[in-house]
């Protein structure tokens, strides 16, 4: 069984100084957590894991939390929670009208969902936050299309939209044959 270090024991004082765990590692141990089968840990390091808030473990430990993790075998995708939202890109608007940009990748257990801010893309924190714009892209049939067509880049394969037909669908000749 592996270990998890730290998961019940407080975290003294004065080791809680050093920097906090990054975005990436927050992303990858909530990806872990959910995606893993963590039946073969105690008890407690269960609990810990479900209770833990990843954005306060301190980097070097949150590297530790991974390792353990990493080693654990995936649990098996649940249909009933996967909405079946193929790899791609995505535009859907949020309740106040903005419109928001998404890429979409299926992973072994996880489906991983960033979000497009400018040139930068940022993880989707949280399961049920992937899981609800994962719902609101499955609704919106025109999500896909219409990320090419504001982008004008192909919302499946991410090339750049270059013909006037290509940049109205918002996909581009290859993908549409696929």
């Amino acid at each position: 069984m592996p270990r998890i270090k730290y998961q019940t024991d407080p975290v003294p004082q004065e080791e809680q100084v050093g920097p906090l765990a990054t975005v990436n590692q927050v992303s990858y141990m909530e990806a872990l957590r959910d995606g893993k089968d963590l039946s073969s840990l105690t008890p407690e390091q269960i609990a810990w894991l479900r209770d833990a808030d990843f954005t306060q473990v301190p980097k070097d430990r949150a590297s530790d939390v991974i390792g353990a993790m990493k080693d654990l075998p995936w649990v098996k995708r649940d249909a009933a929670h996967d909405p079946g939202v193929p790899n791609g890109r995505y535009a859907i608007p949020k309740e106040d009208g903005t419109l928001m940009f998404y890429s979409v990748k299926q992973g072994n257990t996880v489906t991983f969902v960033d979000v497009w801010a400018s040139d930068a893309r940022y993880p989707v924190q949280g399961s049920q936050e992937r899981h609800r714009i994962l719902e609101a892209i499955k609704a919106d049939p025109d999500s896909g299309p219409r990320f090419g067509r504001e982008i004008g880049r192909c919302y499946v394969c991410g090339r750049t939209l270059t013909d006037e037909l290509s940049r109205s669908l918002g996909i581009g000749p290859v993908c549409r044959e696929l």
